[in-house]
């Protein structure tokens, strides 16, 4: 048993904790900040703006990850659960964070 198939067990969650404290902790500073009252483009705000760069990042390095454990150089039991693992993380992303996107920000 490969201690990096162990590891990779863990780590689409992984990615989605620090997703999840990232975009908690940018939406704090940015409604503290007023960046949902800073207008970029097309009615899309600062606030908003960096909030879907965190989830499109986060989205990004999942699908990376579940990807590189799809790699069938290591078949073993651990190695296939860590892929499905790394598959739920991502569809994780999606499912809880894709909000970013239409809900308000601020209240």
């Amino acid at each position: 048993m490969s201690g990096r198939a162990i590891l990779m067990l863990g780590a689409g969650f992984t990615l989605w904790a620090m997703t999840f404290v990232a975009l908690y902790a940018m939406l704090s500073l940015g409604c503290r900040l007023g960046w949902d009252h800073i207008e970029l483009a097309y009615g899309i705000t600062l606030q908003r703006a960096q909030l879907i760069a965190i989830f499109v990042l986060g989205l990004i390095a999942c699908v990376v990850l579940a990807l590189r454990i799809n790699s069938p150089s290591e078949a073993s039991m651990l190695r296939t659960a860590a892929r499905w693992s790394a598959q739920a993380a991502t569809a994780a992303v999606i499912l809880v964070f894709a909000p970013v996107f239409a809900l308000s920000t601020c209240y």
